[in-house]
């Protein structure tokens, strides 16, 4: 049903106080199954009460309810003509009890689902290497879930990393049969709708589909580390040593980590979120002993695999006292596999901050994200995440914390050594 367009003048009454109480209860009534024809109850103030009586009369509104089959008689036979049914969609669009949502929502959702896998369908179409691939996706059940085939060599049941997988996979091959070898990013713009919209299930999935690592199906861009301390890196001669790089040194991340020969003879690393903080960091002593890096905000995957080519020893990580430095730090644990303890994120150093300035829209989002983290973060991060919900969401970036945490960084640092 589309939506009814209103007289100026009811339209005007349904956005007062009391319009809009009250059509927003009498929608609620119906979408748990109740009727229009009886009382509603409706606990009104003065003034919304006010407005109902200028539109339905006194006989159909009491103190604390409406009389919907007087209010549907009344706007009847008055100068709009329109039953009660007709206002509240010409308000908020069509009328569905719960059960007729839930219903909408399945045909929706089967609407959806069949229109995905028609354009997977014909995007697979005519490669020879996807076949079995296209019989399977054509034997789908009808499409009431977004489940992908079991069997597909894909190994996933997730659709959306599934049609990334063939989509990328078909674009592939035709490629391959021109002799024409894609960047990483290239096919992504080609096959997936954007240059940054690989994921690494997606990766994972088409290189499964196609039979080849994806580094080697695929060229992909190298990312530059940025480093200060004790580390170098040979390959037939030496190439850097950030040792002696002042104020740093940039290694290409998966080129450092795969080849050659990667000297890091540090008591450990020191991860850095903002670059003003990571270059600080060289008016200290801490490069004499500690790798630092330069995060530049959630880590590459270059990073990740940096860091999993490393000796054992101690890795630790400086960022912003808010939701996103845990974030950052948690996602880079997870990548490379390693642990990574939080220093200069206390609680305490937090609360001694100088506090970023914000709406208070931004603030409550960061509040809700700090209590869920407060409970759900590595035990190390939760009590500054509990600081941060207990503050309204409000922000500390590092910088501002340089004159307390750089005199003693080197000293907090050697309790990991210890």
């Amino acid at each position: 049903m589309r939506r009814i367009e209103l007289p100026t003048g009811l339209a005007r009454w349904a956005c007062t106080p009391g319009g809009a109480a009250f059509c927003q209860a009498a929608r609620r009534r119906i979408a748990n199954g109740g009727g229009l024809d009886r009382k509603m109850e409706l606990p009104m103030t003065p003034q919304q009460r006010a407005d109902l009586v200028d539109l339905f009369g006194t006989k159909c509104v009491g103190s604390a309810f409406v009389h919907l089959g007087k209010a549907n008689e009344s706007l009847l036979n008055g100068a709009y003509a329109l039953p009660l049914r007709q206002l509240l969609i010409g308000v908020d669009g069509p009328l569905l009890t719960n059960r007729g949502q839930a219903r909408y929502r399945r045909i929706v959702k089967k609407g959806d689902v069949h229109r995905a896998r028609a354009a997977l369908t014909a995007r697979i179409t005519g490669v020879p290497e996807l076949m079995s691939e296209l019989a399977l996706l054509v034997a789908l059940p009808d499409p009431a879930s977004w489940l992908s085939p079991e069997d597909s060599a894909t190994r996933t049941r997730n659709w959306a990393t599934y049609s990334a997988a063939l989509s990328a996979a078909a674009e592939w091959f035709r490629g391959r049969a021109r002799k024409w070898k894609f960047a990483e990013r290239e096919l992504a713009v080609r096959a997936l709708g954007g240059s940054k919209k690989w994921t690494s299930p997606a990766k994972n999935a088409f290189s499964n589909v196609i039979g080849l690592p994806f580094t080697d199906a695929v060229y992909t861009a190298d990312t530059g580390i940025r480093m200060l301390g004790p580390a170098s890196w040979r390959l037939d001669s030496l190439v850097a040593d950030a040792a002696a790089a002042r104020p740093f040194v940039d290694l290409p991340g998966r080129a450092a980590a795969t080849r050659g020969t990667l000297d890091v003879p540090a008591n450990g690393v020191l991860l850095v979120e903002n670059q003003e903080t990571f270059q600080a960091l060289s008016r200290t002593s801490v490069p004499e002993q500690w790798l630092c890096i330069w995060m530049e905000g959630y880590a590459s995957d270059a990073l990740a695999l940096f860091l999993t080519r490393l000796p054992d020893i101690p890795l630790t990580a400086w960022g912003d006292l808010d939701p996103d430095g845990i974030d950052i730090i948690v996602n880079l644990r997870a990548k490379s596999g390693r642990t990574i303890h939080p220093v200069g994120m206390s609680a305490e150093l937090y609360k001694a901050g100088y506090m970023l300035e914000e709406d208070p829209e931004t603030a409550e989002g960061c509040r809700e994200r700090a209590e869920n983290l407060s409970r759900t973060a590595p035990q190390e991060f939760r009590s500054l995440a509990r600081a941060i919900a207990d503050n309204n969401g409000l922000r500390c970036e590092q910088e501002g914390l340089h004159e307390v945490v750089l005199p003693r960084l080197h000293d907090e640092l050697r309790r990991f050594t210890a």
